[in-house]
């Protein structure tokens, strides 16, 4: 059985994942190139924080 830390490691990658999925909905949805950029940023952020969660061992 995993550990707590691990449990909350995956609710916040589920999190990010969903965050993610979300601010794609919002690139796509954008016009202003400032603002597609400050998504992708964001987009690009959260995929490196997923990253390195993802080797996290308990």
């Amino acid at each position: 059985m995993p550990g707590k830390a691990k449990q909350y490691v995956d609710q916040c990658m589920s999190s990010v994942q969903s965050t993610v999925n979300t601010l794609q909905q919002a690139l796509n949805s954008a016009e202003k190139p400032e603002n597609k950029n400050k998504i992708q940023q964001a987009i690009n952020s959260l995929n490196s924080v997923e990253q390195q969660l993802s080797g996290y061992q308990d």
